[in-house]
């Protein structure tokens, strides 16, 4: 079997390439990944758990989905084969080892050439992971085999999966019936399959809608898993999705006389699972960065928008060395000068688990607003219980609805934070406020925090009135000036995010190119026997261009549906008000991106595929 499946990887290489290439891939990807995750959780750097743990959460289902795709359709192309095994005598479990043994031998060779180079493309982060305050300076990424063996457990079973589905409907038949439907599509689906898309679909809407109930970050957190679901619900029943419109598309040309429009349209109807297992990947590419990227464009919306809503004030002063304590006063005693409240961000650590069960792990960062002198006039945090008038008092705090989302507490209750690792300390809430994303999630009267993490001087004072300060050696900046600045800041944070989506992104595009140019490949025999019976290169060319207009437009068409009611759900939770809520020169270059992949992915095989072939 060893002997036939080595022999059978060397006959169908050009089949196999692309699934050697994604492999390769996928394991450079979720090594680096592991590396990450592994080097944060020795290193005690829970931001660097935190930021690979969530780009985990999507990696892991995008490289699972497209590894599934990529060897699905390259063993569907040879259902012939696997048929003529069936009628010369081959059972069902011997062409299911056959497969399993070339699934071995590719991953035998593809994911150390992978993996390897993984290992060591964490050190290609490291300035966006120093930059970003995620690690400090001189951090040492560990390097152990424990990436490449969690990435092989993800990757080698879900390849196994797909070669078994791939074959199932060839050993499942007789061999007669494997190979009078070898080359033959259907478009239907099995009504298991069917069940779950409508299972995906249905609750994929129900958490669309998540923040219409739950407002603030959580709600549209939650909110954003609804694409993938709905994007999932697209790729189960695929088949049957592109099979309706192309026959639709079919029925409103039958009058035409385009021979190459119609022609693109049947084929797009008889193989509706081979052109599925292009779009797919081309909706997903799309809809996974217009998410992305839509949910960072609205926090960091929703961010200005909460800050400049609750800053009452007319000035704020900074400093570049910050605003030492006499600086404050001095200000405060300065005609013209109505109220003034210094603030600062402290960082610190606050305890999600109270049971302590995940020890250390229990502790994530987090920063804490700091005041000095009443709030009153100046901000307006849009509290929903309690009053900041009590953070006076000794030990009090106060925590944005976010803060205590999940956790069941409200005024009244202990929150527990702890600076630099070192003791704990309890502090109780006095108010719940709206406004997190804009102030924080934590706010307190900077004596409620221990005399060695005071602030030295404030980050900027707000200040109701006008003067002029450059005596004191100090700056005033208008409060939009300091929103748009704050705006910035926050895109700016979102960088190390960014890079690992650009990753992400470039992978699914390989991935997508790397489907079309093989299904388009395989087609060979079909473009010979219609160049046979009299089809031009020219209406060859045209019927090509038009099954790519054909998958193009169904992926962008699904992809955008996918992510609309994500982001219109994020829009309106965090920002109020019905938008798609999309960056729009995003998603333009994504739809681009997908545009060109499809043309080229389809149109360049298909001419070197035709080029030369004398009609007979």
């Amino acid at each position: 079997m060893w002997s036939f499946a080595r022999s059978a990887v060397r006959a169908y290489r050009a089949s196999l390439v692309g699934s050697f290439l994604i492999v390769v891939s996928a394991a450079a990807l979720l090594t680096a990944n592991g590396v990450l995750m592994e080097s944060g959780l020795r290193g005690d750097e829970p931001l660097l758990v935190a930021a690979a743990a969530s780009f985990a959460g999507t990696a892991v289902l995008v490289v699972e989905l497209v590894v599934a795709s990529t060897f699905a359709s390259a063993l569907r192309q040879r259902n012939t084969q696997f048929a003529l095994l069936r009628a010369v005598g081959a059972t069902p479990r011997q062409v299911r080892s056959m497969v399993t043994a070339e699934i071995v031998i590719v991953f035998a060779l593809a994911a150390p050439l992978g993996a390897i180079p993984g290992l060591f493309a964490g050190q290609l982060l490291m300035p966006a992971l120093v930059s970003g305050g995620i690690v400090p300076a001189g951090f040492d990424l560990v390097i152990s085999p424990l990436p490449v063996i969690g990435a092989l457990v993800l990757l080698f079973p879900t390849a196994l999966l797909a070669g078994v589905l791939a074959t199932r409907k060839i050993t499942k038949v007789s061999p007669t019936e494997a190979v009078r439907g070898g080359s033959a599509e259907s478009s239907g689906i099995s009504p298991a399959r069917r069940i779950t898309a409508i299972v995906l679909l249905a609750v994929g809407i129900v958490i669309a809608g998540t923040p219409f109930v739950v407002s603030g970050t959580a709600g549209s957190a939650a909110g954003a898993t609804s694409a993938f679901l709905l994007l999932s619900a697209a790729a189960l029943a695929g088949p049957v999705i592109v099979g309706a419109i192309a026959r639709r598309a079919a029925r409103a040309t039958r009058s035409s006389r385009n021979a190459a429009a119609m022609l693109a349209l049947v084929n797009s109807r008889g193989f509706s699972r081979r052109l599925t297992a292009a779009i797919i990947p081309l909706a997903l590419l799309l809809a996974l960065g217009t998410v992305q990227t839509g949910a960072n464009h609205t926090t960091v919306e929703a961010t200005g928008m909460q800050l400049r809503a609750g800053l009452e004030s007319d000035l704020i002063i900074t400093s570049p060395d910050g605003v030492t304590a006499e600086q404050a006063a001095a200000v405060a005693s300065t005609p013209g000068i109505d109220a003034v409240v210094a603030s600062s961000m402290v960082p610190a650590e606050v305890k999600f688990d109270l049971d302590d069960e995940f020890g250390d792990f229990s502790w994530e960062p987090t920063g804490l607003r700091a005041v000095a002198g009443s709030t009153s006039g100046l901000m307006d945090v849009d509290v929903t219980a309690g009053s900041l008038d009590d953070l006076t008092g000794p030990d009090t705090i106060a925590v944005s609805a976010d803060g205590v989302f999940g956790a069941g507490k409200g005024v009244g209750d202990i929150v527990e934070l702890r600076f630099d690792e070192g003791t704990a300390i309890s502090r109780t809430i006095v108010a719940v406020y709206d406004r997190g994303l804009g102030f924080g999630d934590y706010i307190l009267d900077e004596s409620s925090l221990p005399a060695s993490n005071r602030p030295a001087a404030a980050d900027q004072l707000f200040a109701l009135g006008s003067a002029d300060l450059s005596s004191l050696g100090l700056q005033t900046v208008s409060v939009d000036d300091y929103v748009q600045e704050t705006k910035k800041g926050a895109a700016g944070q979102q960088q190390f995010g960014a890079i690992l989506l650009f990753v992400l992104i470039f992978f699914i595009a390989t991935a997508a190119a790397n489907t079309l140019v093989m299904l388009t490949s395989s087609r060979k025999p079909e473009f010979a026997l219609l160049q046979r019976i009299g089809t031009t290169r020219t209406q060859m060319s045209a019927m090509i261009l038009i099954e790519s207009v054909f998958v193009m437009a169904t992926a962008l068409v699904i992809g955008t549906l996918a992510v609309i009611p994500a982001l219109g759900g994020m829009a309106y939770s965090m920002l109020g008000v019905f938008s798609v809520g999309i960056d729009w020169p995003v998603y333009a270059a994504l739809a681009g991106a997908v545009v060109l992949i499809a043309t080229t992915g389809m149109v360049l095989p298909a001419m070197a595929g035709t080029r030369g072939r004398a009609r007979s």
